[in-house]
């Protein structure tokens, strides 16, 4: 993760772990959850396939691949996100572990298909983009998402959200839960400050990765990105 960036990703995350589901649907309007649908679904994953999530927090994208038959690991920065997805289902812990975007603890090779959702905004792009691929099989796929700066039509209600009512949730929060309320006065200038999206398209193709494309989704509050690395 760019180091500049990590401690305040750590200091965003850390303040919603208690409750970063609840959380993950109010501050997105309950739009996450047709996000991670579209995901599962466009992604075209196999039932025996190797996952991989980076950035996987509680586990929300792991509780709706339960039953797809895949194998699924998760890693996140934040330790005590790994805890609470580990203890949502004993069962799968081992499936969950602490780790860092631009170092993943995996071999060459290792997964059919890399996820991700909210981490490329604090990443240095070239290194995550040329992680995802050294851990990815031939024929493998990357697909991920993160909250973009607003532009096109939506972009007036888009702005008004992102840097206005997320502060406003953040100053209500604070005398409260004074670290879930850092995250919301945080995120909207990191959402302004980092136009990844201008970029990570050419950052994949300089990586090898072939068949790159983009999706705006919800008006352009995310864009989607997505990759294959060339079969053998």
């Amino acid at each position: 993760m760019d180091s500049g960036l990590q401690p305040l990703a750590l200091r965003i995350f850390e303040g919603l772990s208690g409750s970063y589901d609840r959380v993950l649907d109010l501050a997105t309007l309950m739009q996450d959850r047709y996000w991670k649908a579209w995901l599962i679904r466009d992604s075209n994953l196999g039932q025996s396939a190797k996952v991989l999530d980076i950035g996987c927090g509680t586990g929300v994208l792991e509780e709706r691949l339960a039953n797809s038959g895949a194998t699924i690991m998760g890693v996140d920065l934040t330790e005590e996100m790994v805890r609470i997805a580990q203890k949502k289902d004993p069962e799968f812990a081992d499936s969950f572990g602490v780790g860092d975007a631009e170092n993943l603890p995996f071999r060459d090779g290792s997964f059919d298909l890399v996820v991700s959702c909210y981490v490329v905004k604090y990443c240095s792009q070239d290194r995550l983009a040329s992680e995802v691929m050294r851990v990815l099989r031939p024929g493998g796929k990357l697909y991920l998402y993160d909250f973009s700066r607003p532009r096109g039509m939506f972009a007036p209600f888009h702005a008004f959200y992102a840097y206005g009512v997320l502060r406003i949730i953040g100053l209500i929060l604070k005398p409260v839960a004074p670290g879930m309320a850092f995250t919301y006065e945080a995120l909207p200038s990191v959402i302004r400050e980092r136009p990844w999206d201008d970029s990570f398209a050419a950052e994949l193709g300089e990586a090898g990765f072939s068949r790159v494309g983009s999706k705006r989704l919800s008006g352009g509050v995310v864009t989607a990105f997505w990759g294959m690395k060339q079969p053998e």
